[in-house]
């Protein structure tokens, strides 16, 4: 009777042994299968963050092509799992490289929504000026612009930095808005006479004495600026 017992005990444990081992090869196979998932799924999450972000400060977002038959075919897969929770379920023919194939396509095309989305927005909701350099050709050098133009560029480079990569959150947002309405605040002396602007423009090489025309001297002169400049003999 105790050999009986013995034997019995014996084959409950050698079976209790086989199936924690088959359990441990099914937690392993799913586990795989969740790291394959986990990054797809953490990218899918921040992007619908992003969307709502941008929804509520005002940027329409296009639909997303096949979203509705990606969200039933994934539905599907979850509910095929469901009936049969195991990893030969997800792995049997192409049902796994189709599921995560899909939800890739949907990930890359959410991205180049997003970007052409935001970017629309931001080149016509937005400071729309031109970039520094192109501001520079237009301008005379004069100390007032040379003075604007030093905190153009500070702000400009903050500000088109966004264009590349949205606000995150609404207090990115505000900051993005203040940025645009500095810039747009910003005045230049653009009704600057050609004299002028042909006086100022010579005065790195050595402006000549023909360029200090009456209308240059008067133009200097209202503006407080005939002290910044001073006549030098040219050396042969």
């Amino acid at each position: 009777m105790t050999l009986i017992t013995d034997a019995t005990s014996t084959l409950n444990r050698l079976t209790f042994l086989g199936d924690a081992i088959a359990g441990v090869e099914e937690a392993k196979a799913i586990e795989s299968l969740k790291e394959e998932l986990d990054p797809l799924a953490t990218l899918i999450n921040a992007l619908a963050i992003k969307a709502v972000t941008l929804r509520d400060e005002g940027v329409i977002i296009s639909a997303i092509p096949d979203l509705v038959k990606v969200k039933d075919s994934v539905q599907k897969t979850l509910e095929r799992f469901r009936e049969s929770p195991q990893s030969s379920t997800l792995r049997r023919g192409k049902v796994w490289p189709s599921f995560t194939d899909r939800l890739k396509m949907i990930i890359n095309n959410a991205q180049e929504i997003q970007t052409t989305d935001w970017r629309y927005y931001f080149d016509h909701h937005l400071f729309s000026g031109l970039p520094p350099s192109k501001r520079q050709e237009i301008l005379a050098n004069t100390p007032q612009n040379d003075q604007a133009l030093k905190r153009y560029r500070e702000l400009y480079q903050m500000f088109i930095n966004y264009r590349l990569q949205p606000p995150k959150n609404s207090d990115e947002f505000k900051k993005l808005h203040q940025l645009s309405q500095q810039l747009t605040d910003i005045s230049f002396q653009e009704d600057v006479p050609d004299g002028v602007r042909m006086f100022l423009e010579a005065l790195s090489g050595g402006a000549g004495l023909h360029l200090l025309t009456p209308e240059v001297f008067t133009w200097l002169r209202d503006n407080g600026l005939l002290a910044n400049y001073i006549v030098r003999a040219r050396n042969n």
